[in-house]
């Protein structure tokens, strides 16, 4: 991935760690405003609606979460691999002398 204000330079992994860490805040705020709302429901006596609605906020908020930590995971696997390929090749590119004798 490259930054978003210099497209020349890689975007680090600490940076996108740190964006999959905010986005994780989000999803807590948005998994606490559905236990705020089961429990306005819950209050009016609309049981079930209650249940179903924040049963269905949290499937669909981890849902969420798997798949920005999957994501975030692979992009971290492909950022060390790029950078041990990176020394593989600037290790088979260098000039080696042998002492012959």
């Amino acid at each position: 991935m490259r930054d978003i204000f210099d497209q020349d330079k890689a975007l680090s992994l600490g940076v996108v760690r740190q964006a999959a860490g905010v986005f994780n805040l989000l999803l807590a705020a948005a998994a606490l405003l559905a236990i705020l709302r089961g429990l306005g429901r819950l209050f009016t006596g609309h049981f079930l609606g209650a249940f179903v609605e924040t049963l269905g906020a949290f499937v669909a908020l981890g849902f969420l979460f798997l798949v920005v930590r999957l994501l975030t995971e692979l992009l971290a696997a492909a950022h060390r691999l790029n950078d041990r390929l990176t020394v593989l090749g600037d290790d088979l590119r260098s000039v080696r002398t042998t002492d012959e004798g």
